[in-house]
């Protein structure tokens, strides 16, 4: 790898920030969900079920036996050992990524990272997650993520180390819009001229930090051809498609800079070819089928970037 900083330190960086970026959307979804579920004049189809197939590795069958039971998903997504993406384990991972990069990070920013791993180990916290302490627990935890992004924007350096971390954290929020956005349209076909009313968005939009921002920019119904426009191609919105996928080449620019690498320069293009192909879809025109496989098309893509990425700096093999 070219540059001052060593391809260890890097892919630290970068799993750091993707890490705690994973965890944080999933106790933002989490939350969403909890919260909604207590509300027992809501019709319920999906129960915990998106989160559920997109954040585990249970099985359509598990899924079907749990996606109501709320005990089992708070313990099982936050601190469950044997679950290799429950919140534990994701801190567990950031943490040691972040033990390898210690040179390269904020001692504020360490000592915010351990206290969060020591508060998820706590032997107490899975019995407090069936009682009512349950909501406060998963409330400390998603104000917790929200300042680990306030330390890291305040106190850490600009240099090739935050390019990396600033990678890594836009690529995991890309792949989680396009998941959650899929979870959505996928029951009901990709339907875009349905009626789905509010209520059916709202789970979506809350788990992106987008409930807000739509209901001030989209008043009227129909709701389906919007909530793409938000989630995909709205360039002002923090978590869509766009927003993320030009953030990540922002800084791909920034790492090479002075990069002369024929691989560099391939992946570079390789980079802008995914960016064009949502940068010029006219979502006004949109079809149900277009909007299937533009989902589908930028999240193979972005993942083949992301081991092409990670081939090229940290020289997997």
């Amino acid at each position: 790898m070219k540059g001052n900083m060593l391809s260890r330190v890097a892919d630290g960086m970068f799993w750091l920030n993707r890490y705690m970026e994973r965890t944080d959307g999933m106790l933002l979804t989490l939350n969403t969900f909890y919260i909604l579920s207590i509300d027992k004049d809501l019709e319920d189809f999906h129960g915990y079920k998106p989160i559920l197939e997109y954040y585990t590795n249970l099985s359509d069958k598990q899924i079907g036996e749990a996606q109501f039971d709320t005990n089992f998903v708070l313990k099982y997504l936050v601190c469950d050992n044997l679950n290799p993406s429950s919140v534990k384990n994701l801190i567990r991972k950031a943490r040691e990524n972040a033990r390898g990069s210690q040179d390269k990070i904020t001692k504020e920013l360490w000592e915010h990272i351990n206290s969060l791993y020591h508060y998820i180990n706590n032997p107490d916290l899975p019995k407090k997650l069936e009682t009512a302490e349950a909501m406060t627990i998963i409330a400390k935890l998603n104000k917790d993520f929200l300042l680990y992004n306030g330390i890291m924007q305040v106190t850490m350096p600009r240099g090739l180390g935050w390019s990396f971390s600033c990678i890594g954290k836009n690529i995991e929020r890309c792949l989680q819009t396009i998941s959650l956005t899929q979870a959505y349209y996928a029951p009901i076909h990709y339907n875009l001229e349905g009626t789905e009313d509010l209520l059916y968005w709202r789970r979506l939009l809350l788990s992106l930090s987008g409930y807000e921002l739509y209901l001030k920019s989209y008043s009227n119904i129909p709701h389906n051809r919007k909530v793409v426009q938000q989630v995909i191609f709205n360039p002002d919105f923090g978590h869509s498609v766009i927003y993320t996928l030009g953030l990540i080449e922002t800084y791909l620019d920034i790492l090479f800079k002075d990069n002369t690498l024929s691989e560099a320069r391939t992946l570079h293009n390789q980079f802008g070819r995914l960016k064009s192909s949502i940068k010029f879809t006219d979502y006004h025109n949109l079809t149900n089928e277009q909007l299937e496989y533009v989902l589908k098309d930028t999240k193979s893509q972005l993942i083949q970037f992301s081991t092409d990425f990670s081939k090229l700096f940290f020289s997997y093999t």
